[in-house]
C-alpha cells in the first residue's frame, strides 16, 4: 500500500469532483438570486461554510477509516502518522486553491451579469481577486478544521463515547484558526493582547495557522500512537 496512492491521491480526486459539482450548484443558485431576487454580495463567500465541514470530516475519516486499514495491511502507526501528516499538509492547500478558483469563476460571472462581488465578512483580503491572500486564508482555515477533525476522530475511535471530551479541544483549534484570519466565528487575535499590540496580517495568520496545524497533529499522534484496532473500525 504505497503512499500517496491510497491516502492523498484519492482524497484529491474526491475534493476536485466535489468542488466542481458544488461550483455548478452555486452558479445556478447565484443566477436564480439574480433573476428572482436581489444579488448584492458574493454567494461563494457564503457557500464556503460547507467546505469547512467537509474538510473537518475528511480529518475524521483520515483516522477512523484509514488508520485501521493501513495498520491491518502491515503499516506501523508511526508510518501512518507520518503519511497522514504529509497528506493533510498537501490536501489543505489543494482545497484552498479550489476555493480561490471559485472566487475567480464567480468574478467572471458577476462581470457578465454586472453585479458587485461584495464581501460580507472580514478577511485577510479585501477583494476576491487578491489571489494569494484568499489562498492563504483558506489554507490556514482548513489546516485548523482538518486537524480538529483528526483529533476528534482519533478520540472517538479510541475511546468511543469518551471521545466527547475531545470536542472542546477540537472547537478550540477551529476557533484559533478562524481568529487568525479575522473571521467573525472567532475572537480576533488582536483582542487577546495583554497590554501590547499584536501585529495582524498574512504573516501572523501563517504563523498561527502552522502552529495550530502542528498542535493538532501532535494531539492526534498522542492518541493514535498506541491505540488498539477495533473490529469494524
Amino acid at each position: 500500500m504505497r503512499f500517496p496512492t491510497r491516502l492523498l491521491a484519492a482524497n484529491l480526486w474526491v475534493a476536485f469532483f466535489a468542488w466542481a459539482a458544488y461550483l455548478v450548484v452555486i452558479i445556478v443558485l447565484t443566477l436564480a438570486i439574480h433573476v428572482f431576487g436581489n444579488l448584492t454580495q458574493s454567494v461563494w463567500e457564503q457557500a464556503s461554510q460547507l467546505p469547512r465541514w467537509v474538510v473537518l470530516f475528511v480529518g475524521v475519516a483520515m483516522v477512523r477509516q484509514f488508520l485501521p486499514l493501513f495498520v491491518a495491511n502491515g503499516q506501523t502507526r508511526r508510518q501512518f502518522g507520518f503519511q497522514a501528516a504529509i497528506t493533510t499538509a498537501l490536501y489543505t492547500p489543494f482545497v484552498a486553491l479550489l476555493m480561490t478558483a471559485g472566487f475567480l469563476v464567480e468574478r467572471v460571472l458577476y462581470t457578465i451579469i454586472a453585479r458587485p462581488q461584495s464581501l460580507e465578512r472580514a478577511h485577510l483580503y479585501t477583494d476576491p481577486t487578491q489571489v494569494w491572500l484568499v489562498f492563504l486564508e483558506y489554507t490556514v482555515d482548513f489546516m485548523a478544521w482538518i486537524t480538529a477533525g483528526m483529533f476528534m476522530g482519533a478520540g472517538f475511535y479510541r475511546w468511543r463515547a469518551g471521545g466527547l471530551l475531545t470536542i472542546p479541544v477540537g472547537v478550540g483549534l477551529v476557533v484559533l484558526g478562524l481568529s487568525a484570519v479575522g473571521t467573525r466565528f472567532g475572537v480576533p487575535l488582536s483582542a487577546l493582547s495583554l497590554g501590547f499590540e499584536l501585529p495582524t496580517g498574512p504573516l501572523l495568520a501563517l504563523g498561527v495557522g502552522l502552529g495550530t496545524f502542528a498542535l493538532g497533529l501532535l494531539l492526534t499522534w498522542s492518541v493514535i500512537r498506541d491505540t488498539p484496532l477495533r473490529n469494524g473500525g
